[in-house]
């Protein structure tokens, strides 16, 4: 056998060898999956659907909010985050002197469209070990389509859906925001809150084979389950008189030198809330850059809506109240008469005195409410009333109950004979609105059952709730009878005489009748000067249609209701007998 036969040989052995020992390797490993891992077919199929399957979330495009007369107050828009690709440049710019270049013509191309990222920021950021970094976020579209044009290469655009209120702040403490989180958004406070599951929607998906680039295949497998959109929720509030009431209370706490305000406007007749408004406020497009503010007196952040949660003192308007009491059980008329001497003792609590310890002699239940005279509230809760004819009358007005209506809520409260440390001294100055807290929508839904015959109305700030093609309606319900419609009739005549005749006078709109009570409340501990001034009433007296409630927060200017918060009182009553057309009652 000559020498190149021996050596084809050799190679053929030494290729048949070679053969022989990978096949049993791959028989080795087929032994190993198919009879060691019996999981294992199922295991890897999984892995290559990973490799080849692509599942993308659909966003759900959240329900838009709109005021009773259709106009949007939060809606939703996409805008663009832009982000860079730092690895990704690296590993295509070996040479270090092409890169810088490279890289200072792309920043500076980037800085241009987006002046508000930085040179030496953008430099940071290509240097950094990231596959991705954001670099803008919500950019304007003409910035989107100048970048798109540009075609800026280690460089993409992100689509993403923002929140946003095309009338800034208005409503905002109604309306709460929605949190912009990179991975999941979430309504905070108020409506977008309350109701952030039906206004969230639900989100789809996509399921696709892609190749090897994840690009879906067109004649690959796919499926794809719709994202449902949030509900649509219409609200009872109408934007015109929103804003003439934001503006007149921002306004008033300006000129008043006061801490904070608030404003609730009513239905008198349906409980529907027309208008509700918080001084000082915040824009829910930047909510973030509200964080440090307060409202409430500063005690509670500026996101909570004060008409719901920052409980007070009435003071004197709750005097209605208790004249309602006496009236509906048949005790006191409203020529019912009194002798005041500017103060009244009792055995078993201490000494009432007027405002400056004021006597108005003999005086009339109407006369009390025209004088304010804590002396005339206190006789006729202590002395006409009695505990157990009073307190159920304060319950059936809503006072320490809370009413569920939107986002947090303070019940407020007061003691009772069956509550620790009670004492006849509460019974007497809960009469005039001491001892006792109440939210503000708490004092104006009980005016509401005296302007509408003594029948309180659940109060109301959701219309209407569309979700998916089905419309839920909220009708005006009746939550009770507070008092007889003979005793709300005689309280109006009161009231009207009251707020004609007395502090309440600055209230008046031409041509309207009006029946309203002011309230100058002070707290015990701080200096009399601090007070809480309010005036709660409804108009036309004749056949009220709205009810009105005005609190300005220890101003400084003028320290009275009548003075304080009755002027803001009468514009906002003008511009609802103008806007709604109401027609005159008075010559």
């Amino acid at each position: 056998m000559n020498i190149e036969l021996r050596r084809a040989r050799n190679r053929q052995t030494f290729i048949f060898l070679l053969v022989s020992l990978g096949m049993l390797v791959m028989l080795s490993r087929l032994y190993y999956w198919q009879a060691l891992q019996s999981n294992s077919g199922h295991n890897l199929a999984k892995l290559a659907n990973q490799e080849h399957i692509e599942n993308q979330v659909l966003d759900a495009p959240r329900g838009l909010i709109y005021d009773a007369q259709n106009r949007i107050l939060a809606t939703n828009v996409v805008r663009d985050d832009v982000y860079i690709e730092p690895i990704q440049f690296a590993s295509e710019h070996p040479d270090k002197d092409l890169a810088q270049s490279d890289l200072l013509n792309l920043i500076q191309s980037l800085n241009k469209v987006l002046p508000n990222v930085s040179l030496s920021q953008l430099k940071t950021d290509f240097a950094l070990s990231s596959q991705t970094v954001r670099i803008a976020v919500k950019i304007d579209p003409s910035q989107s389509q100048q970048l798109r044009t540009l075609h800026l290469p280690y460089t993409f655009l992100e689509p993403r859906t923002w929140r946003v209120y095309p009338s800034g702040d208005l409503a905002s403490q109604v309306l709460g925001y929605v949190t912009q989180d990179e991975n999941q958004n979430h309504g905070v406070y108020g409506i977008e809150g309350k109701y952030n599951s039906q206004l969230a929607g639900k989100p789809g998906s996509f399921i696709a084979e892609t190749d090897l680039s994840g690009n879906p295949l067109v004649v690959g497998s796919s499926s794809q389950q719709a994202a449902v959109n949030g509900a649509n929720i219409q609200l009872t509030l109408d934007s015109t008189i929103q804003y003439v009431v934001e503006q007149g209370l921002a306004d008033t706490v300006k000129q008043m030198e006061a801490q904070s305000g608030t404003v609730v406007v009513l239905n008198a007749r349906t409980g529907a809330i027309v208008a509700m408004a918080g001084a000082p406020s915040f824009d829910p497009n930047q909510y973030g850059q509200y964080a440090s503010d307060t409202g409430c007196l500063g005690t509670e952040q500026v996101y909570f809506n004060p008409a719901l949660f920052c409980a007070y003192e009435p003071g004197s308007t709750l005097k209605a109240v208790t004249m309602a009491a006496a009236l509906d059980q048949g005790l006191i008329t409203p020529d019912t008469a009194i002798e005041d001497p500017g103060y009244l003792s009792f055995d078993d609590a201490a000494t009432v005195n007027n405002w400056a310890n004021l006597g108005y002699g003999h005086e009339t239940m109407t006369q009390v409410l025209e004088h304010s005279a804590n002396v005339g509230a206190a006789y006729v809760a202590h002395n006409v009333l009695g505990a157990k004819r009073y307190y159920p009358y304060l319950a059936s007005f809503g006072f320490g109950s809370a009413m569920n209506l939107d986002g947090a809520e303070e019940a407020g409260g007061y003691r009772t004979p069956g509550t620790p440390n009670w004492s006849p001294t509460d019974l007497t100055r809960q009469a005039f609105g001491q001892g006792i807290l109440a939210s503000p929508l708490q004092v104006a839904r009980a005016y509401q059952a005296m302007a509408n015959g003594g029948v309180m109305m659940r109060p109301y700030l959701v219309s209407s709730i569309t979700n998916n093609g089905q419309t839920v309606v909220t009708h005006p319900t009746v939550d009770h009878r507070v008092i007889s419609a003979k005793a709300a009739h005689l309280l109006t005549g009161m009231l009207e005489q009251a707020a004609t005749e007395g502090s309440a006078h600055a209230a008046k709109v031409l041509g309207y009748s009006f029946a309203a009570k002011t309230g100058t409340a002070t707290t015990q501990g701080i200096s009399a000067l601090q007070t809480e001034a309010s005036i709660a009433g409804y108009l036309p007296a004749s056949n009220p249609q709205f009810v009105i409630l005005v609190k300005i927060d220890r101003p400084q200017a003028s320290i009275y209701g009548g003075t304080a918060a009755a002027p803001l009182w009468k514009s906002i009553a003008q511009q609802l007998m103008w806007y709604y057309h109401v027609p005159p009652d008075e010559n």
